[in-house]
Parts: C-alpha cells; sequence; structure tokens
C-alpha cells in the first residue's frame, strides 16, 4: 500500500489547489481512519485521479485480506 500512498501523496503535492487531491486526501484519511467516505466523489475525478484512487483501494484491500488471514492462522495455532 506504501507505493499508492506515495503516488497519491505525489499527485497532492503537485496539484495542491486542486478538487482532486482534496478527494484524494480524504479518500486516504477514511481508509486511514475506518471511517466512511462518500464513493460517488470518486465519479468526479479525473483520469489520472481515479486510477490513483481505485490503486490504493486494491493496495487497501490487499493489506487487509493479509492482516485477517495473519489474524485467523494466529487464533488458530493458540486453539492447539
Amino acid at each position: 500500500m506504501a507505493n499508492a500512498v506515495r503516488d497519491i501523496a505525489k499527485f497532492i503535492k503537485r496539484n495542491p489547489e486542486s478538487d482532486d487531491a482534496t478527494v484524494l486526501w480524504e479518500l486516504c484519511k477514511a481508509l486511514e481512519s475506518e471511517s466512511s467516505f462518500e464513493l460517488h466523489r470518486l465519479f468526479g475525478l479525473k483520469l489520472k485521479a481515479f486510477e490513483l484512487a481505485m490503486g490504493l483501494l486494491d493496495a487497501w484491500r490487499i493489506d487487509r485480506l493479509i492482516a485477517e488471514r495473519r489474524i485467523q492462522k494466529y487464533l488458530d495455532l493458540s486453539e492447539d
């Protein structure tokens, strides 16, 4: 997920006043804090920003799945 976050940070630094940067920043904050985010806001993004958002969501999902599997593995081991 670090690569996706890094790419978004670069985008925000290059476009600090853009609406796309604001949406990406708020998406990052929502994922980090596990708070809500209105997905319809992604529809208004330009293509590059939209692709960055999708990359972030994909990486976030994979990280969550890996963490969940690790937790389950440790819980299964503790039952033995």
